[in-house]
């Protein structure tokens, strides 16, 4: 009988796990999903957005003809770039809350 709750309890514990990772893979956005909601957060204007999401779509690691990614020196050069156009994009209210964003995004919180 002992074996039988024990087997129920680790059953319904590793059910409940495998649940929530599920459901947190769902509420995970794709790329586009998170452009549009910074779009959205940050309340940009029409001719903001237009740029805003034409860098975000250059920003997108490209493969090199073997499949590889670029090398982590490469992604952090283009980041500071990409970082330096969208401060002109954005006005300066607007760029030090798309940095929060960055930070609590970087810190799990944007989910």
């Amino acid at each position: 009988m002992k074996k039988v709750i024990l087997s129920l309890t680790m059953f319904a514990f590793l059910a409940s796990g495998s649940v929530c990772m599920a459901q947190d893979r769902s509420q995970r956005m794709n790329p586009q999903q998170r452009v549009e909601q910074m779009v959205k957060d940050l309340g940009l204007n029409e001719e903001q957005t237009k740029e805003f999401k034409a860098l975000m779509e250059t920003m997108r690691p490209q493969r090199g003809q073997q499949g590889e990614r670029p090398s982590r020196e490469e992604m952090q050069k283009r980041r500071a770039e990409m970082e330096a156009k969208i401060k002109g994009i954005l006005t300066e209210e607007q760029f030090k809350k798309y940095q929060e964003m960055q930070k609590n995004r970087r810190r799990g919180g944007m989910r």
